[in-house]
């Protein structure tokens, strides 16, 4: 370990007995967000979610590759940036993300399959339910909408 990891490691650890100061709620130890499991089934040339609304929070999609050649999945939008590894037909693989409000994007990055149909937009908002279409529906968000 280089000096400068040393370093780095030691502020890490002095940050993390703030607790809920700059970091945010403590968590007891190993403890995670709670999170909602989505499903999301990829074939030829197609994206399946197995939840049709989400809100802003923490969610593990499934990954599964039901097709006859190699997938993959990747979630961008604010502050994620999260893909698995190539999946041959019928592996699976798990992405923890948390949503904020914003545009996210849940696509198939092996070359050309997100241009032929693997692409689901999402359009989280603290008001309104996002569906994997992209358009919201009226939530309870507190706004009266």
């Amino acid at each position: 370990m280089t000096m400068r990891t040393k370093v780095a490691t030691l502020a890490l650890a002095s940050l993390a007995g703030l607790g809920g100061g700059l970091l945010g709620p403590e968590l007891p130890a190993g403890a995670r967000p709670k999170a909602t499991t989505v499903t999301a089934v990829e074939t030829e040339f197609h994206i399946a979610l197995s939840k049709s609304t989400f809100t802003p929070g923490t969610y593990v999609f499934v990954a599964e590759n039901k097709g006859t050649i190699t997938h993959a999945l990747e979630i961008t939008g604010p502050g994620v940036h999260s893909a698995t590894r190539d999946l041959a037909p019928g592996q699976s693989a798990r992405l923890r993300v948390t949503f904020k409000s914003g545009r996210y994007d849940v696509f198939c990055p092996v070359p050309g399959h997100k241009a032929m149909g693997m692409n689901v937009n999402l359009v989280i908002s603290s008001h309104h339910r996002a569906t994997a279409a992209g358009t919201t529906t009226p939530g309870s968000g507190g706004d009266g909408s």
